[in-house]
């Protein structure tokens, strides 16, 4: 799942990219997507699950069997109509919750603070074509179906080969391999390979590129054809993408079949490194987007946005230190904090107290903290006062391996909201 887009290759992570969710919809409610299971690759016939995880981040406790209880609820392809039937009905295997709904939450009770799953079972039908299939949902108050926080979930079940039909199908076997495939000195091309379905006729294959991590659309604008292949059956096929920037780029192979509607083959990513300047990273901006919990302090609610000069990474229990204003503000947003005793400084560690989040093409971070941040120093008051400096950060890097450079980046500050 993506709020926006989301990686096909997913595994359990709380790390994905994805752009900021919009606020809670309903007063005492919120919640915020955790991770996910895998997109599924199907055979017709085939029975699996799906497993997404949020979190209540709102103040009311979601009680099953009561006027409380969360629903994952199906939505349209547009992501704002939910509670409807939505195109893929025909893949309930009878365990849903209802025609409207896919599952509710797996704990009988969700404290805020705490996370639950929400599972359900997938049965493709005996006629699926050779396509991909994407089942939207949103979190709803099972009493009324007001979304509490839309996030614009979505997970995607692959179907291969598809029904027995005399049809073409997608390749199953796409890869790709990240190389010097120009005799140039760096490792900057991106090699896609794959074979042509013995049963397909000669016919032609494009091979698709978007910027950024997998979990796209199949049919977004931001996919490129970069080139077509004609093959006959069980040909070899490839290409090479020369000279790519560093960053994340994912490939997908399109061809259509006798009703002029595109197959898709599966998603794969390639991360190219060292092709860019070997310069530390920096933030050109460090923003407190939302102050969500109390007004004028770090705490849970709270939203902070950084955008990067190169695409990051972001390792689990990724530490940012910040130092508070306890002796007034920095002298401008590249500044390291005023200095006296005592001074509140605290670490945001993802995975504890933050959710932190990359974007598709790895320049831009959300940070939405989940509780107060950890006390190293604690000052007079205690708690984190805006304006915040980050003055040492672990485990956010380039793609290389270079660590977030806070002594050099333009902005480094952030707070009051806004700011």
């Amino acid at each position: 799942m993506r709020t926006v887009a989301a990686a096909a290759l997913l595994a359990l992570t709380s790390l994905m990219v994805a752009p900021a969710a919009p606020a809670a919809a309903v007063a005492g409610y919120d919640s915020l997507y955790q991770f996910e299971s895998a997109f599924l690759t199907m055979n017709p016939g085939d029975t699996n699950t799906f497993s997404v995880f949020f979190a209540n981040t709102g103040t009311t406790v979601w009680a099953a069997g009561t006027a409380t209880q969360v629903n994952l609820a199906i939505c349209a392809a547009d992501k704002v109509t939910c509670n409807v039937a939505g195109p893929n009905a025909a893949w309930n295997p009878g365990t849903w919750l209802s025609q409207t709904a896919y599952t509710t939450q797996s704990k009988p009770a969700v404290a805020p603070g705490d996370f639950s799953a929400f599972s359900y079972n997938v049965k493709a039908p005996a006629s699926a074509a050779a396509s991909v299939y994407r089942f939207n949902g949103d979190l709803v108050i099972a009493s009324s179906g007001t979304r509490i926080h839309p996030e614009g979930y979505y997970q995607e079940a692959l179907i291969a080969s598809g029904a027995p039909s005399g049809d073409v199908t997608a390749p199953s076997d796409v890869a790709v391999q990240v190389g010097s495939f120009d005799g140039g000195p760096t490792n900057n091309d991106v090699r896609v390979l794959f074979t042509a379905p013995a049963m397909n006729p000669t016919t032609t294959y494009d091979i698709q590129r978007s910027p950024g991590h997998c979990g796209i659309a199949v049919d977004s604008p931001g996919w490129f054809t970069v080139q077509t292949l004609t093959l006959s059956a069980g040909a070899f096929g490839a290409f090479n993408d020369l000279d790519k920037a560093q960053g994340f780029y994912c490939y997908q192979v399109r061809l259509k079949n006798s009703a002029g509607a595109f197959v898709y083959s599966k998603q794969v990513e390639a991360t190219v490194f060292g092709s860019g300047s070997s310069a530390a990273p920096t933030s050109s901006s460090v923003v407190l987007t939302r102050d969500g919990g109390n007004s004028g302090i770090l705490d849970a609610g709270d939203e902070i946005t950084a955008t990067f000069s190169k695409a990051m990474l972001v390792a689990q229990g990724a530490r940012i230190r910040v130092v508070d204003s306890d002796c007034g503000a920095p002298a401008n947003q590249s500044a390291p904090p005023a200095t006296c005793s005592p001074q509140t400084t605290a670490d945001i560690v993802c995975g504890t107290n933050a959710s932190c989040v990359l974007s598709f093409d790895g320049l831009t971070l959300v940070v939405t903290m989940t509780a107060a941040p950890l006390n190293v120093v604690p000052g007079n008051p205690t708690s984190v006062q805006f304006p915040a400096d980050i003055t040492v950060v672990s485990g956010i890097t380039d793609t290389t391996g270079q660590v977030w450079s806070i002594s050099t980046s333009a902005d480094r500050v952030f707070g009051p909201q806004g700011q």
